[in-house]
């Protein structure tokens, strides 16, 4: 906090192709050349890397609700909003696994932590990554097993063919802060964005 107010910072992060994890030994090579690495958070191994949208909102929830179990439904809010906004209407939480899913497949994997009620992480949308690398020889994405990966990408070609269009991470990316602003009732200003 400074004079008063509180400030909020939104982290869109673009990777290299990386697995983490939270126990392994930093880094390992993965078979499919991604690096692993360990991260302090909860949950299984994933990936991050290029064509998805990572988004690590930085919020100080005192200001908002001291609640992480609420702090993790606004943002799979948030991505259920921004798939709303592609003609994606059958985005819905699992009962059982945090994220975001469409049929069977995780679109968008969500994780939370926070300190002294500021949040790290966020969500990873997938909006066209290449889906290989959940290939399930290299890792169990999430650690859920039986259950696939897809992206915006995959599901829009899907529904609309080969003339189906793609927005991309740059577009997403400017949608999820209006829907982020909405969610959790923000006003964000200054918003830039390299992403591409």
């Amino acid at each position: 906090q400074s004079f008063g107010q509180t400030h909020t910072l939104m982290s869109f992060i673009r990777f290299v192709p990386i697995t983490s994890s939270p126990d392994t030994a930093t880094p390992v090579q993965a078979p499919n050349g991604a690096s692993i690495y360990r991260i302090d958070r909860g949950g299984e191994v994933t990936f991050h890397g290029p064509g998805q949208l990572v988004v690590y909102p930085l919020l100080d929830l005192r200001s908002l609700k001291p609640d992480l179990h609420w702090y993790l439904r606004c943002i799979e809010d948030v991505v259920l909003e921004v798939l709303k906004h592609y003609g994606i209407e059958d985005g819905v939480r699992d009962e059982i696994n945090t994220g975001v899913w469409v049929e069977k497949n995780k679109v968008a994997a969500v994780g939370v932590s926070a300190s002294r009620w500021i949040t790290t992480h966020g969500f990873a949308l997938n909006v066209d990554p290449d889906l290989s690398f959940f290939d399930t020889s290299v890792i169990i994405p999430c650690g859920i097993e039986e259950r696939g990966v897809t992206s915006m990408a995959r599901i829009l070609r899907e529904r609309g063919g080969h003339d189906a269009r793609i927005p991309s991470v740059k577009e997403v990316s400017m949608v999820a802060v209006d829907k982020l602003q909405e969610v959790f009732g923000l006003s964000i200003s200054n918003t830039q964005s390299e992403l591409r």
